[in-house]
């Protein structure tokens, strides 16, 4: 009801739109595919993103619940009273309502901070599914199983869409285009040019060439690069685009890629940008409209060389290869304007040093993680004045998932081996530093769901996470203190979590209290399962295994099914490994005649199979095809897995 509340009150405020109905009926199910679904004036909600309270779900879930509710409420208008022409135009409905609930979300917490999470679901999800056998346009051409159009593409690019024509035109002036959606096209069932038309006319915009993003498959890459002429005061910007080929599409035509920038000089201080290609939109910010295949942007009166800041707030779904110097990203880690990109430079700075510690694990040398990084890192740790949420975002290193997108081959172990040298070089340096970050925010408010505290205890418990990897028995008491003193499911959750990755003498029987207490709440006990499945221990896939076979899992259950199976997936660690494989496949097998939904979603399990060594990928390979020689197998699961025969 509190979520509630605070969408209806949302929508009214900026965009206007009120509720139409005189009830708002829910129901709550246990046994659902999706997350919820929209009915008109009969919302159905999966249980997880409806049922908690503070001693049974976590932050993280509170925020799902608050965004899930808002998704569903803001369906009415986009969606159900502006509905579609046809299944292709899905992103229309979808993708809108995701761009209104991520705003939603943004204005309700931390924008800065809810933009980062946004874009790193992103870039683990999405961009994998762009760049791998299933890639698909956001306005899909054809397709064997409807179900299979749900997808991060339709969804989460679909939003970058709608957040880019809002970059152009500016806030003010998306409004006055959503205000002209409404007028021109309630009640009928509508396309993509419809809404496009809606947007770009009002503003006197031209997005003709932007409708290349629903048609165009794949994430484009924008190559930078920079020169000052000290004599002239002239900066130039060179920017070039391309997109690599995709299933059916093997060459692309030039998008229109909005990127918003600015210019910093010796003390972090905007510039002013002396540039006649380079617009400001309704609110003001600095966007460069890239439509060429490529171009160069020439900045006059500078005295000095500037340090550049582009694609702020993640203004477009691209790939940026920019050779930047050292300097000018550890000065942009430091003084940037922007949160998401200050964030972003610490990003790519790890993953230069991942890279590095990459190609000496493989050769097996000494993994020394670079000096001046592990400084940088340090005095984000001890810098005081950092907004806690945000300071959590900054020390998080780039995901596996992420490293298997950039890297040449996904080489899981030596992935993880220079993670955890990073992650236990920074802990042990700064191990005083990390149990004071812990000190000072373990237990503050501790049922509160404030926003501010939900950054506090992010923060200390990540402080816990990197003082667990030194792998130090009096760390661990401190964990296992924090399971049985806990008063929120948060402390929890983080302290098990801990504990059924480790060694620890205290794992067994934290396990174990926690399935007592919860294996009759049926949203509860799958934190249990994705604790185990999640696990870098070399046992998880034998633990895995027996927990299908565990009284308390239900592989009918669509919930159980991705708290195990699915979590399992993603752990790049412990899935690639040719048994891992074959389980799987099993499973599939197993699931597909009864829910082929779900099984189609086990599927994505083998969308990195291209990047695997030969070793592995043949023997990925022989498991699709196993999957694939199954006569009776569904639509939902041959589409998904055949494309990686091909």
């Amino acid at each position: 009801m509190e979520s509630l509340v605070k969408s209806m009150k949302w929508d009214e405020d900026v965009f206007g739109r009120e509720y139409d109905l005189n009830e708002y009926m829910i129901v709550a199910i246990d046994d659902f595919n999706a997350g919820a679904m929209e009915n008109k004036g009969l919302n159905i909600f999966n249980s997880r993103l409806v049922l908690a309270d503070s001693d049974s779900a976590t932050d993280t879930d509170f925020h799902s619940i608050e965004s899930v509710v808002a998704h569903e409420y803001f369906h009415n208008w986009t969606g159900n009273r502006v509905t579609l022409r046809d299944w292709f135009q899905l992103s229309l409905k979808e993708g809108l309502t995701v761009f209104r609930d991520q705003e939603f979300s943004a204005d309700m917490t931390d924008r800065g901070v809810q933009r980062i999470e946004d874009v790193d679901s992103l870039r683990a999800g999405q961009f994998a599914e762009d760049a791998g056998p299933n890639s698909h346009p956001v306005r899909p051409e054809s397709c064997m199983a409807v179900d299979n159009f749900f997808t991060m593409t339709i969804y989460e690019k679909g939003s970058e869409l709608i957040r880019m024509m809002q970059t152009i035109v500016g806030r003010k002036g998306f409004r006055k285009g959503m205000d002209e959606y409404f007028k021109r096209h309630d009640g009928q069932a509508v396309t993509t040019e419809d809404f496009a038309a809606a947007i770009s006319e009002p503003n006197g915009k031209d997005f003709t060439q932007f409708k290349r993003w629903y048609n165009q498959s794949g994430t484009p890459v924008v190559n930078v690069k920079e020169r000052f002429d000290a004599a002239a005061g002239e900066y130039h910007l060179h920017l070039e685009q391309s997109c690599p080929p995709t299933p059916n599409q093997p060459s692309k035509e030039p998008f229109h890629i909005p990127l918003m920038m600015g210019l910093l000089d010796k003390a972090g201080t905007e510039l002013p940008l002396n540039c006649d290609k380079v617009s400001k939109n309704s609110d003001g910010q600095h966007v460069i409209e890239l439509k060429s295949n490529q171009e160069t942007y020439v900045f006059k009166g500078l005295k000095d060389r500037p340090v550049l800041s582009i694609l702020r707030e993640f203004s477009a779904p691209v790939n940026l290869t920019w050779e930047a110097s050292e300097d000018d990203l550890y000065f942009l880690m430091e003084k940037d304007t922007d949160s998401f990109n200050r964030r972003e430079m610490t990003q790519k700075v790890a993953l230069r040093v991942m890279a590095d510690l990459i190609s000496k694990a493989r050769a097996g040398q000494a993994l020394n993680v670079d000096t001046r990084f592990l400084k940088a890192m340090g005095n984000i740790i001890q810098d005081q004045t950092l907004d806690p949420a945000f300071k959590a975002k900054m020390l998080q290193l780039p995901s596996l998932a992420v490293l298997a997108q950039l890297e040449p081959v996904l080489d899981a172990d030596a992935f993880d081996k220079a993670r955890m040298a990073i992650r236990t070089q920074l802990a042990r340096e700064n191990k005083v530093a990390l149990l004071e970050t812990y000190r000072k925010y373990h237990n503050v408010e501790p049922k509160s769901r404030n926003t501010k505290v939900f950054g506090q205890r992010l923060l200390k418990n990540q402080a816990l996470h990197y003082l667990a990897d030194l792998h130090d028995n009096e760390i661990y008491e401190i964990v296992a203190k924090q399971y049985w003193d806990a008063q929120n499911m948060t402390d929890r959750m983080t302290a098990m979590m801990i504990l059924a990755d480790s060694e620890s003498a205290h794992r067994e029987k934290v396990l174990a209290d926690f399935h007592d207490k919860w294996n009759k709440d049926s949203v509860v006990i799958n934190k249990w399962f994705t604790a185990q499945a999640t696990s870098h221990r070399p046992q998880t896939l034998d633990e895995v295994k027996a927990l299908t076979k565990h009284p308390t899992f239900n592989i009918n259950n669509p919930n159980n099914v991705y708290s195990l199976l699915r979590a399992f997936s993603a752990n790049l660690v412990r899935f690639n490994d040719p048994k891992a494989y074959e389980f799987m496949a099993d499973k599939i097998i197993e699931i597909d005649p009864k829910n082929p939904q779900v099984a189609a979603r086990l599927c994505s399990a083998f969308n990195f199979v291209s990047k695997l060594d030969k070793n592995l990928k043949d023997k990925a390979m022989e498991q699709i095809k196993r999957i694939v020689a199954v006569p009776e197998l569904s639509k939902n699961s041959r589409e998904l897995l055949q494309s990686a025969l091909l």
